[in-house]
């Protein structure tokens, strides 16, 4: 998970360094926003460390310096995009989708589809385990491996919202990849693991035989898929068109195509046609945490 996100920084900023015009270099960086959810359990100057060759890679042959802000939140990151102080974000499908119902003007550009196109979460248990749903995991833990994904989160959260403190309760590993965390539920040395549906889906093709030793114990509903967005007006259209371009051509490139396998990306796609109507399903599902809109009120800025 750490490769995807830190990967997809690299690659927006290198797709849009490639594809904006001298022009726009003019103006100076072009000003990427991305959310803290999708960093989990990366150290920002693990991040900034990263980042550095692939500013001066852009800077060498464009011209133009595409500078990545970490956001604490969707919400934080739409008002910046809203105020001009972004010009791109990058949300996951549930936090855009509680962004989208206080800034309006926020527009989807592409989609970025993970291995199998399906966003879900998958609590993980023995093939043996007499659980049969979240509450039978009375006084039982369920791991969270390294980079579990934001919407695993939201939903073990809404499972367990009704159930005692002890049952289900989350247990973070981010020493553990999801590969390790399923290991160890196959053997017996965990209870239970959260995962996302394309960490499941490789595992089951890279070990079928210790993933016979598993079951699903629930599944979440699909959730919108992670979104490149950006202000209505906000940036020019010719630039939005060759960026978009750039973007969902990228894993048909040679110099792409390995580092989408890498980060377990299928590539971007152009945004389905009932996007809108999975932003709104979602946001009846996992309405903005109270926690969320409390510190929106607190620091609007």
């Amino acid at each position: 998970m750490q490769c995807l996100v830190i990967g997809f920084s690299a690659l927006l900023c290198t797709v849009t360094a490639a594809t904006l015009t001298p022009a726009t270099a003019a103006d100076g960086p072009l000003k990427i926003g991305m959310v803290q959810s999708m960093f989990r359990d990366v150290q920002p100057t693990v991040v900034q460390a990263l980042a550095r060759p692939f500013r001066s890679l852009m800077e060498k042959q464009t011209g133009l310096i595409g500078d990545i802000e970490i956001c604490p939140d969707g919400l934080t990151m739409g008002k910046k995009i809203q105020d001009q102080k972004l010009e791109i974000g990058v949300f996951p499908g549930h936090e855009f989708s509680w962004a989208k119902t206080r800034y309006t003007d926020l527009v989807p550009l592409t989609v970025a589809v993970p291995q199998g196109k399906i966003v879900q979460a998958h609590i993980i248990v023995h093939a043996d385990s007499k659980a049969k749903k979240v509450a039978d995991l009375e006084g039982e833990a369920v791991i969270l491996p390294r980079g579990v994904r934001s919407h695993c989160l939201v939903y073990l959260d809404k499972m367990r919202a009704e159930l005692p403190k002890t049952t289900a309760k989350p247990l973070a590993k981010p020493t553990m990849t999801p590969e390790e965390a399923l290991n160890a539920v196959a053997t017996g040395e965990q209870t239970a693991v959260l995962v996302d549906a394309a960490s499941y889906t490789g595992y089951q093709n890279l070990q079928p035989g210790a993933a016979k030793q598993l079951r699903v114990l629930c599944t979440s509903e699909e959730f919108p898929q992670t979104i490149v967005a950006y202000r209505k007006g906000g940036v020019a259209e010719p630039a939005l068109t060759r960026l978009k371009e750039g973007l969902t051509t990228a894993h048909k490139t040679a110099q792409y195509k390995p580092l989408m396998m890498m980060w377990n990306l299928q590539g971007f796609e152009e945004v389905p046609g009932n996007y809108d109507e999975q932003l709104k399903k979602c946001r009846e599902l996992y309405p903005v945490p109270a926690t969320l809109t409390s510190t929106q009120r607190a620091n609007p800025d």
